[in-house]
């Protein structure tokens, strides 16, 4: 085994364009054939994710994000874990259908299922909170949730992800081509441009950023919790339970406030949080 780990080692690239050329033809073929239709519950939204995660309902925070507003809307939902092998439209991971409509990309699920169940959980908000909201969650989709994946897949494999690779469920080369993908997707974003220093400094410039816009309030923008919050607690769901002691959980253990809070979304919204991980990957998860 480890003659076979050196060898893929030192042949990196060879190997990787090999498997990716593999990976790329199966999905063509998958893309190809029809999608099979099942029949859901009719007025209800299908919430289509990867399966869950070892210490967090799941190891993608866009999904985290949306089951967490779907459980704050309280709308009639279901989750069907098949994303692996049945993305969205655009590629995403994370994404719904309701009564045979298709959408995709965790944002636009949320406005979708604003206007069709007529919801809004930012209404008791003014609008210059409501701004401050949108710019919050944008930093955290947009700029702090790819410094965690450089961070993880990247700079600090051996005490991030690597180390929880088993209790993820993540075959070594399949390790190696995500590592390889995400240096790929952060260097046009532009966040893997930067050293990994650099990197650091702007995660806790965005960790900090969210500990001083916090303070002592009980969600992100006062004493209810808003559309934002779904966002925020996402993210941050990745590193209180799902970092595996690398870089990223030091940074974050300088902000209690931040820390109290996660508890406090969980608490709230997700009671029945130990029933939807796999408990580090010892069992299926119930939910």
């Amino acid at each position: 085994m480890e003659a076979i780990q050196n060898f893929l080692k030192t042949q990196y690239k060879e190997v990787s364009i090999a498997a990716l050329c593999i990976v790329g033809a199966v999905l063509v073929i998958k893309r190809l054939k029809k999608r099979e239709k099942k029949n859901y519950p009719p007025n209800t939204i299908i919430h289509h994710q990867v399966g869950r995660g070892p210490y967090a309902p799941s190891q993608s925070p866009f999904a985290v994000k949306l089951e967490t507003y779907l459980r704050m809307a309280k709308v009639p939902f279901m989750n069907e874990h098949d994303s692996e092998t049945n993305r969205s439209s655009k590629g995403k991971f994370t994404w719904i259908e309701y009564n045979g409509q298709e959408v995709a990309d965790s944002e636009f699920c949320i406005q979708f299922i604003n206007k069709t169940f007529c919801i809004d959980l930012d209404k008791n908000f003014s609008g210059e909170e409501i701004a401050a909201g949108r710019a919050i969650q944008r930093m955290v989709d947009e700029h702090l949730y790819w410094t965690l994946a450089l961070q993880r897949w990247v700079f600090d494999p051996k005490n991030g992800i690597n180390s929880g690779r088993k209790r993820l469920g993540v075959p070594w080369l399949v390790f190696l081509l995500v590592r390889n993908n995400i240096k790929k997707q952060t260097y046009a974003q532009g966040v893997g441009r930067h050293t990994e220093k650099e990197v650091m400094q702007v995660m806790e410039e965005d960790l900090q950023t969210l500990s001083k816009l916090l303070g002592k309030k009980k969600y992100m923008l006062g004493e209810h919790a808003s559309q934002t919050d779904c966002s925020v607690f996402a993210i941050l769901s990745q590193i209180h339970w799902q970092d595996f002691g690398g870089a990223a959980k030091k940074v974050y253990k300088k902000y209690p406030n931040l820390s109290a809070y996660t508890e406090r979304m969980k608490e709230e919204f997700w009671p029945d949080w130990d029933d939807c991980i796999t408990r580090g990957g010892t069992r299926k998860a119930p939910k």
